[in-house]
């Protein structure tokens, strides 16, 4: 038998459907958000470990010049290490037919016996592997070959070491290694321009003489091995034969970018969501606080007909329960639906060749057990209040309110205002509380926005730091090998380079006390002008005559300042240990970077000035004659194009960008709708007899709306510099969140930013608070008179 009580629960959500709609709508909001983005990065961190685990993807990487395959045994044999692979690398121009610019290409050996490699292996996407034996079989990676519209069976023609070679493509694949497939100089994907090429080892060793040798090197460690030891006594094996440093999964450039992002997910995940759990808390509170009011007659005869003070709070608790359960479950659904179809939209990006996506529990759990929470605390008080009630003061209406000429009467007389301005302004300023918390709910819609919008701000000042400021070349030639500084005057005789500056980078563990970073230290001429140094604002930093001059991120992990003097070894060339002065700190978002003179490191070093890439300014007329001199030359290992890297790094950005603000200007509607909505009905319910009253006075309709709506709209005016300030701090946290070695996300909001939150926020504003006009303007004006106070 259904409890009378029970009945009472069931009409009062009935009657109230409309608000509590509201409030579970924002309380949907927090519940999705936050499985939205645990339910991504949780995604791509299991889909990553999958992958890796099932590929064999390494632990340990290191390159060397030319290190003897019979040094292999001694490396499989360092502690720790459960498997050893050793190939040869090296990068090269790609003539592809049907582009007149020329690619580049990353190649990588094939194990000798033929088959997969044991590390790092790739996943056919089409095809085969090449046969060992053959000399003009490639393999290369699948987002490449979709760019360029390769399947297998077609043809290209690779820059091998100084010699042209015509490759036929056995296969497509994939490869844990390049998740993420970045060329050098680049900061987004470039699949047409730059591939993966997997070749028979054979061929690839004779390509870069290095028959019997190597010069990358992969390995695997036990669960539970030293991985510092191990790069130790690695970089130790190879330092006779050139190497460069060796390092760990956290420097491997692919799975930097994807730790980076998830770090980036799991921030958003933990400050956005508390948002909309308070603003639902604060509507519960609103809303209920006003039922228990008009409902005293009710408790009173509740209590009246035998049931207990906990019965009667409960049922309070339950209608903020049940309320808070829609919202949940919306929640659950719209969470689910994003999640999963923003962390397809994620593997797609990163090249992960499948998603492990799971509806687990735990998300779920915590996104359900916060809603309740935040429901539950709302409607604490008012549910407390009820239960006290004694029935026989129930039974009576509540004391009016002892209104007496206070001093913000004053000053609103002394202001001039008429009167229906003066009763927006009292209504106002006579119940604080509830208007500074609608106040702060509305602000908290314009925070969204703000924090939401403040990412477009940041994205083109780091493009036009990146493009504009710092890398102003049009293209950079790489190197296959360094060489002598006036290589530099070969490239300004190409066709149509009207500039050319060389720049070369020296691989280098820098040490402050018992801090250290392995870092390429980047050596330019002085009063270069096409990659420059700039600071956070785009402004050129000279280089120091001598020392070093170091990004802040990058100093702050050495705890270094200026003055201080770093021990720099250099891990080419003597490999010598050098302690230089910080010349300077520069404040920059890409990268840890250390910078130098060309002509203060070669002095150090005592060797005439080297180059390992040329930057070159072109005349737009003469860009085709440029790129097909380009094909022909034999140093030359690649070319980046920064034109193009800029394309496609706005073309990414802007993909995204559309994705989550939509997401976000959805949300900050639904809070600004839920919080007007319902205080607009709170107002219309505590002054429908007044409102009435003054319409039979002879006041208009549009005057004794203008009174409701008007209170709506000042609190949302007012609620606008507030949430521009909440809005600043959560982008803040935001960016904080996002930092990484890779990059920096910068604080920029632009007064459009801000213009565009407002005027978001206050349409909304003013179209819920018509919502509740339409219900004034329907009132029953004797039915409410005859209404008891």
């Amino acid at each position: 038998m259904v409890s009378a009580l029970s009945r009472k629960l069931g009409r009062d959500l009935v009657r109230l459907w409309s608000q509590a709609a509201a409030i579970a709508l924002v309380l949907a909001c927090g519940v999705a958000i936050l499985l939205m983005s645990l339910g991504m990065f949780q995604a791509l961190e299991t889909t990553r470990e999958a992958y890796y685990d099932r590929q064999r993807f390494a632990d340990v990487f290191a390159r060397a010049t030319r290190a003897p395959r019979a040094l292999m045994p001694e490396i499989a044999a360092l502690p720790g290490v459960v498997a050893a692979e050793a190939r040869v690398a090296g990068l090269v121009t790609l003539d592809l037919a049907g582009r007149s610019r020329p690619g580049m290409g990353q190649v990588l050996s094939l194990p000798a016996a033929g088959g997969p490699p044991r590390l790092n292996v790739p996943i056919l996407a089409a095809g085969r592997l090449p046969d060992p034996e053959a000399r003009d079989e490639v393999l290369v990676n699948a987002a490449f070959a979709k760019a360029n519209g390769l399947r297998p069976g077609d043809r290209l023609i690779a820059n091998l070491n100084g010699r042209k070679r015509d490759l036929a493509i056995t296969g497509t694949a994939l490869s844990p290694e390049f998740v993420y497939t970045l060329g050098p100089g680049a900061l987004m994907p470039d699949n047409a321009g730059y591939g993966i090429l997997w070749l028979p080892d054979r061929a690839a060793a004779a390509a870069f003489d290095l028959q019997g040798a190597f010069n990358d090197v992969s390995l695997a460690l036990a669960g539970g091995a030293d991985a510092n030891a191990v790069i130790d006594a690695l970089d130790r094996l190879l330092a006779p034969y050139g190497g460069t440093g060796a390092h760990g999964r956290d420097q491997q450039l692919s799975d930097a970018f994807v730790t980076a992002e998830i770090q980036q997910l799991k921030a958003m995940a933990w400050i956005l969501p508390p948002v909309f759990f308070g603003i639902s808390a604060f509507l519960v509170h609103m809303v209920l606080g006003r039922i228990v009011a008009l409902e005293r007659p009710v408790i009173g005869l509740l209590k009246a007909l035998g049931y207990s003070n906990l019965a009667v709070a409960g049922h309070y608790l339950m209608l903020a329960a049940l309320t808070a359960a829609a919202g949940i479950l919306l929640g659950w659904g719209v969470g689910t639906w994003l999640s999963r179809a923003l962390a397809e939209l994620y593997a797609q990006f990163f090249d992960f060749p499948y998603l492990v996506w799971r509806a687990q529990p735990g998300p779920y759990a915590v996104a359900g057990l916060l809603g309740l929470a935040a429901a539950s605390g709302g409607a604490l008080q008012a549910a407390i209040a009820a239960g006290r009630l004694p029935p026989a003061e129930a039974m009576r209406p509540p004391a009016p309110p002892r209104y007496g000429r206070t001093l913000s009467d004053r000053l609103l007389a002394g202001a001039g205002l008429g009167q229906p301005a003066m009763m927006v302004w009292r209504g106002i300023l006579r119940w604080p509380l509830r208007s500074g918390l609608t106040l702060l709910g509305l602000a908290l819609a314009v925070a969204v926005m703000v924090a939401a919008n403040f990412l477009d701000d940041a994205l083109d000042k780091l493009i036009d730091i990146a493009f504009t400021q710092a890398a102003r070349q049009d293209a950079a030639l790489i190197l296959a090998q360094e060489a002598p500084a006036i290589a530099v005057e070969e490239v300004r005789a190409l066709p149509g380079v009207l500039m050319a500056e060389g720049q070369t980078s020296q691989p280098a563990i820098l040490r402050h006390g018992p801090r250290e970073r392995r870092i390429g230290i980047e050596a330019r001429p002085p009063g270069a002008d096409l990659a420059r140094t700039v600071d956070a604002e785009g402004r050129p930093v000279a280089l120091p005559p001598r020392g070093l001059l170091l990004s802040s991120r990058l100093a702050d992990r050495l705890e270094a300042g200026p003055g201080d003097v770093i021990e720099a070894e250099f891990l080419t060339g003597r490999r010598e240990i050098h302690r230089l002065p910080v010349a300077g700190i520069v404040e920059q978002y890409f990268g840890l970077g250390a910078y130098m003179q060309a002509d203060a490191l070669a002095a150090l070093r005592r060797e005439a000035p080297r180059i390992g890439a040329v930057n070159v300014a072109l005349d737009p007329a003469a860009e085709a004659e440029f790129d097909a001199a380009l094909k022909d030359i034999p140093a030359l290992a690649g070319t980046v194009m920064l034109t193009q890297v800029r394309r496609s790094f706005e073309d990414t950005i802007a993909q995204n960008v559309v994705i989550m603000n939509t997401i976000y200007i959805t949300v900050a509607v639904l809070i600004t709708f839920g919080v007007t909505y319902n205080g607009a009905r709170i107002q219309l319910s505590e002054r429908a007899r007044d409102l009435a009253s003054l319409r039979i006075l002879g006041f208009t309709r549009g005057e004794v709306s203008g009174i409701l709506v008007g209170e709506s709209l000042v609190l949302a005016v007012a609620a606008q510099p507030v949430g521009w300030a909440i809005g600043a701090s959560i982008a803040g946290a935001l960016a904080h969140g996002s930092q990484s070695d890779l990059y920096a996300v910068p604080v920029v909001l632009k007064p459009a930013t801000f213009a565009a939150a407002s005027l978001l926020v206050l349409a909304a504003a003013a179209g819920s608070a018509l919502v509740v006009r339409r219900r004034l303007d329907r009132l029953d004006l004797v039915s409410v008179l005859k209404t008891r106070e």
